[in-house]
This record gives C-alpha cells, sequence and structure tokens, in this order.
C-alpha cells in the first residue's frame, strides 16, 4: 500500500507540472491523492456485491390436507445424495441383555411414522459417515426396550453401528458401541445397561476432524447416584441430558472403528431445565479447536431466557469450556426455540452455516419452533453473521396455530454446487402432514 501512494503521488506531481509547462511543481494534497486512489480502484475493480443465501425453490405440504394441491417431489438428482439406500434394519432386534430384544432406530424416532422420512436417505444428518477416497463407511444408530423419543424409552437408549469397506453394498452386523476399556453393560462413563443410556440424533453431521479422527456428537440420560433414579433436578422438564462427543478411529484396514471419550457437559438446570440436548459441532480454522452448538429449555421455568448453548474445545472434542448463549458475531444475543438446531461446513465453498429456530422474542421452550432460518457462522469471532441470516419459511395462513412445527428437519447437500435441500415434515401437535415440505436453499 506504501508503495501504491508514492505511485499515485508522484503521476500527480508529473501532472500537476505539465499543468505549469513543467516551470513550477506544486506538491499534491492528501485530498489528490485520495480521489485518484478512489478513482483507480473504482475503474479497476470488478467486484460483484455478495451473493446471499437465496430459497431458489420450494414445496410445502401443510398439515390440512385441504390446502394440498399437487405435489412436486424432492429433487432426485443425485448430487444431492451422500449415499443411496443401505441394507435395511429390522425395527426389532435381539440384544445380549436379559431382556433380549430391543427397538432400534436408525432415523430420529420423532421422525418415525412419516412416510416422507422413510424414503429420503442420503442425508448429511443421517448419522452415517463416509471416509475420503476410500470405500469405508459408518452408520450409528440406536436401541431402547420402550418406545423411541418418549420419557420411558429415551433414557434407556443404546448406541449400535455397522461398518462397510464396498460403499455400501454390504455390512457387518450392528455392533454396540463400547469405549476402549469398557464393557457391553458399562459401555461409556456415566452408563450402566438397564438404568440410564446415551444416544446420537439424527439432526448433525458427523465430522472428520483435521487429525483423521471421526466425531459424532451424543447426549447421555445422567444418572442421580443421591436419589438413584435418571437425573431430573426440575421435575416437570421431562428429561435432562448431557453433551459430549464419541471420537471413532478406523482401524488400519477399515475393517472396524475403535472408539474413544474425553469428557460429558453438564449446564446448570437453573440455566437451561433440560440441559444440553442435541449436540452439533464443527472444528474451527486452529486445528482440533471445535465449537459445540447444544439445544436448550426454559420448559418449567418460562422466566429464564431460552436459548442455544455453544462450547469449545482446544483438544479435539475431549473437554468443554462453559456454556455460553449462542448469539450474532457482534456478541449480540437472540432467542432459540427447544428444538433442534445443526452446524455444518459446505463441501463447496468451505462455509459454515447454522439452521435454527432463532427467536427476537423469549419462545415457550418449544412454542413457537417457527420461523426457520439459515445464516453463515464466522468462525473466527463465533457467532452467526446477522447480516447473512435469511428466513426459510414461518407459519402460513393455511397453517394451524402457534404450535405448527418446522423443526426436525434433514439436510442434502449437493457436492458440486453450493445448494442445500432443507426438508422437514409440517406438524401441529400431534398431526403430521402427509408429505415432507423442502426447499432448495442457495449458499452465499
Amino acid at each position: 500500500m506504501k508503495y501504491l501512494t508514492l505511485y499515485i503521488m508522484l503521476c500527480l506531481l508529473i501532472c500537476k507540472g505539465s499543468e505549469q509547462n513543467r516551470t513550477t511543481i506544486t506538491e499534491p494534497s492528501l485530498m489528490d491523492v485520495n480521489q485518484l486512489a478512489s478513482n483507480l480502484f473504482c475503474s479497476v475493480s470488478d467486484d460483484k456485491p455478495a451473493e446471499k443465501i437465496t430459497v431458489i425453490d420450494k414445496e410445502i405440504c401443510y398439515v390440512n390436507d385441504a390446502y394440498n394441491t399437487g405435489y412436486r417431489a424432492i429433487p432426485s438428482d443425485p448430487d444431492f445424495y451422500y449415499f443411496t439406500k443401505f441394507p435395511p434394519i429390522p425395527r426389532n432386534l435381539p440384544v445380549p441383555f436379559e431382556w433380549r430384544t430391543e427397538n432400534f432406530y436408525l432415523e430420529n424416532p420423532a421422525r418415525t411414522g412419516s412416510l416422507a422420512f422413510a424414503d429420503i436417505g442420503g442425508s448429511i444428518t443421517d448419522n452415517v459417515y463416509l471416509e475420503p477416497d476410500k470405500p469405508w463407511i459408518v452408520q450409528l444408530g440406536i436401541s431402547t426396550p420402550g418406545k423411541g423419543d418418549t420419557k420411558a424409552g429415551s433414557p434407556q437408549y443404546k448406541i449400535w453401528y455397522r461398518t462397510s469397506n464396498d460403499n455400501g453394498s454390504t455390512f457387518t452386523p450392528l455392533k454396540q458401541v463400547i469405549i476402549e476399556g469398557y464393557t457391553s453393560m458399562n459401555p461409556i462413563e456415566g452408563v450402566e445397561i438397564g438404568r440410564n443410556g446415551f444416544n446420537v440424533d439424527a439432526t448433525r453431521p458427523i465430522v472428520r476432524a483435521s487429525n483423521g479422527e471421526i466425531m459424532v456428537p451424543i447426549g447421555l440420560h445422567p444418572w442421580d447416584d443421591v436419589n438413584q433414579k435418571i437425573y431430573l433436578p426440575e421435575s416437570s422438564a421431562f428429561i435432562f441430558q448431557d453433551a459430549g462427543v464419541l471420537i471413532g478411529k478406523w482401524l488400519s484396514d477399515g475393517s472396524d472403528m475403535a472408539w474413544k471419550f474425553g469428557e460429558w457437559l453438564r449446564i446448570d438446570h437453573n440455566k437451561s431445565t433440560r440441559g444440553l440436548s442435541e449436540p452439533t459441532i464443527v472444528e474451527l480454522d486452529e486445528s482440533g479447536r471445535f465449537a459445540m452448538i447444544s439445544r436448550g429449555s426454559n420448559l418449567a421455568r418460562l422466566e429464564l431466557p431460552c436459548h442455544a448453548w455453544v462450547s469449545f474445545s482446544d483438544d479435539y472434542c475431549r473437554s468443554w469450556s462453559d456454556p455460553e448463549p449462542l448469539a450474532y458475531s457482534t456478541g449480540e444475543r437472540f432467542y432459540v426455540t427447544t428444538a433442534h438446531s445443526t452446524l455444518f461446513k459446505s463441501r463447496v465453498n468451505g462455509k459454515t452455516y447454522w439452521l435454527g429456530n432463532l427467536q427476537h422474542e423469549n419462545p415457550r421452550a418449544s412454542i413457537p419452533r417457527y420461523p426457520l432460518v439459515i445464516g453463515e457462522v464466522d468462525l473466527d469471532n463465533f457467532g452467526v453473521i446477522k447480516e447473512t441470516v435469511v428466513e426459510i419459511d414461518t407459519r402460513q395462513p393455511n397453517d394451524g396455530g402457534e404450535n405448527l412445527q418446522l423443526s426436525n428437519f434433514s439436510i442434502l447437500e449437493n457436492d458440486k454446487k453450493a445448494e442445500i435441500i432443507v426438508v422437514l415434515t409440517r406438524r401441529e401437535g400431534s398431526n403430521s402432514a402427509s408429505r415432507p415440505t423442502w426447499y432448495r436453499i442457495k449458499l452465499n
């Protein structure tokens, strides 16, 4: 920049001298320099305004079928599908415990019963990880002796996985996730089978760290040693969870995966009555430094601010900082409904994005679960970049009341251009739309 300024000043000196028949040389003013610099940059710059995140296509299916006229299926462009359909897993399978069988879920149990999600597959949020440049795949799921996504069934979750070394044509049998040094009955720190459990959620991508480890965000249903029951410090809050990250590493031949774990992260129930659940992670620009965003809640304590909570790790997800409310990159805070949100880093443009139910007024726990927004994330000054936030959808005239849910979404990511397809099923209370709503989004 110093040399450019000298060059401009020399040009002005020559011009001034020429105008006065070279008899007098006048020193150019700072205003002259700035004006010429401005003109120079304006004349040579071909910069275009930054592109905005844009919803370029969508198909809405309402809960009330009377408002649905015709329907366009989710785009079938194979570039959007992270994987194709794998060999199915029966819903009920034998387990090596005294109760003999359990119900298995390889999708989010909250979406069970929605025909839409049974046929999608291929999303980056489906608990599937494909190792780059190798035919190795790992797929994770959960089981419970009860019903998934219920107060009785959820605390008994266990995590299972299967692997493929032929691009998903065949898989190993399901195996229980057991941390190195632990046992089938005590598979990870804080869990004793038959007492409490831990789980993955089909709400966020599995992340490959810069050191090659495979990072899988997970949740714990902690045990209350004092009262000898599932930990629930706020009795009317349904459940309480801690958050953490399962750390996988391939064996050298890709035949299996070894599992490690750092520590669980807990938040004071006076900040989030249901703890930290459905965590989602991203590695920042510094190797080994991760951010983790978890779902929070003010259920049973509506006077509390309802936030999503962010924590940081400097040791590849082994330990975590105290959680703070997720905010804009400027530090300005906002609220987030009690619902999952998702971080993902585009494989095409390398930028990181956050999707969730952002609110400007304090929500009443899970109400409202609209609007649904997307915004770019500043990884240096961690937070959502406010001017990039775009509303994907919100409550429409053909929707019912404030119980509308625009949540439990999946993300299909195009691997050739910076586009995603967000897929969800509209819900109003216990009623669901007959087909999925989808939005095709061009990233900035």
